[in-house]
């Protein structure tokens, strides 16, 4: 748990005494915040072997640079291993074009291995840890996945918490899914969504390790300054009730359809 999480999404009551969902600004920067911790404490795990030396190397360049000062030669960039090689396929938290445009950056993450993702966002919306599974059935329906191949899924969820999985195809998958089932078996280009994902992107919700020490400092006083929102702000009270009063004429009518989409 991080020291700013744990105001940045609750439910409390307002000034009224009407119970409502508050948001922060701080929300999408606290989940790349925790998003990148987990796939870091992973990523030693799922490495390949000629990762490992080179992050050998890069550790003793680093250090042979550091003991003769710059002499013997200059101190390379921090190691970070090229995830396309340690997973062939991505289900990443749709919580969000930035928060997902933030994933990309800090994974370095070519625009195709983000296209599931946001193609999840595109159709389903915010789902939260949930969209990872729209994610691999998308996967599924449209690319297929074979035998001997590996997903990495990485959700978020309160406290805040990462939950990072790492799997193995035990045989070939191609199913045409039920909520896949519109797009034919054909998968999305970056043309059918409604923003691109391959263009260079700058972001306060960027992962802290993409950051200056300036950016991050901006981040933190933007996000502090920023005032939180309720939905009593937006006047969405009577909205709310009207979702209430719907609920439970499905209820009493026993229309589950009904229920769900509510």
């Amino acid at each position: 748990m991080f020291p700013c999480a744990c105001s940045a999404l609750n439910w409390e009551p307002d000034e009224e005494g009407i119970n409502g969902m508050v948001i922060t600004k701080t929300l999408p920067s606290e989940a790349a915040n925790v998003l990148e911790k987990g796939v870091r404490k992973m990523t030693p795990r799922i490495m390949t072997w000629g990762q490992y030396a080179e992050a050998a190397v890069n550790y003793i360049q680093t250090a042979a640079a550091q003991l003769s000062s710059g002499r013997l030669c200059t101190a390379p960039a921090p190691f970070q291993p090229d995830y396309t090689r340690c997973s062939d396929h991505f289900l990443l938290h749709a919580g969000g074009y930035a928060i997902l445009r933030g994933i990309q950056k800090g994974l370095r993450l070519p625009a195709e291995q983000m296209l599931p993702s946001f193609a999840s966002l595109r159709d389903f919306g915010n789902t939260s840890s949930a969209s990872t599974w729209y994610t691999w059935s998308y996967i599924e329906s449209t690319e297929s996945v074979v035998k001997g191949q590996t997903v990495l899924q990485v959700g978020v969820g309160g406290g805040m918490k990462s939950g990072v999985a790492y799997w193995r195809a035990l045989r070939d998958v191609r199913d045409i899914h039920p909520c896949w089932a519109h797009l034919g078996g054909k998968p999305l280009t970056e043309a059918d969504l409604p923003r691109p994902i391959s263009n260079e992107y700058k972001s306060i919700f960027d992962m802290p390790s993409t950051r200056t020490a300036a950016e991050q400092q901006q981040a933190i006083k933007a996000t502090d300054a920023a005032p939180r929102v309720t939905y009593t702000d937006v006047d969405k009270a009577a909205a709310a009730a009207e979702v209430i009063r719907l609920h439970a004429e499905a209820v009493t009518s026993g229309d589950l359809d009904a229920v769900a989409a509510l």
